[in-house]
């Protein structure tokens, strides 16, 4: 009896622990990748509001997100060093950036 009743603490600590370290975890790069396009993509609707949709330049298209790492911000927000690859117009061009995401609701936002 009290194997199995130490067995159900020790589950139940298990699950505890796992559901709190989901609430309090990084962005993954996927995560990061939907939050990069969101925003290019918003920022790209801006963008051709303003000026038109015939003096808008070809679209970016994000090719690949890899996450260099993330650091908290706040208790739902992170700091990340990303490495972003974007083909504009035929032409492919990587950087780096530092960049804000912060969770909202099931999804994470790309700030500055």
């Amino acid at each position: 009896m009290i194997k199995l009743r130490n067995i159900t603490l020790v589950g139940t600590s298990l699950a505890i622990s796992l559901a709190l370290g989901a609430c309090n975890s990084a962005p993954s790069e996927g995560e990061l990748k939907g939050a990069v396009e969101a925003k290019m993509k918003a920022d790209s609707e801006t963008l051709e509001r303003s000026i038109g949709k015939q003096a808008m330049p070809t679209k970016p298209e994000l090719k690949n997100v890899r996450k260099i790492d993330c650091k908290s911000d706040s208790e739902k927000a992170y700091r990340c060093e990303v490495e972003l690859e974007v083909n504009q117009g035929g032409t492919l061009a990587k950087g780096t950036a530092s960049m804000r995401f912060v969770k909202s609701g099931e999804n994470w936002v790309a700030g500055k």
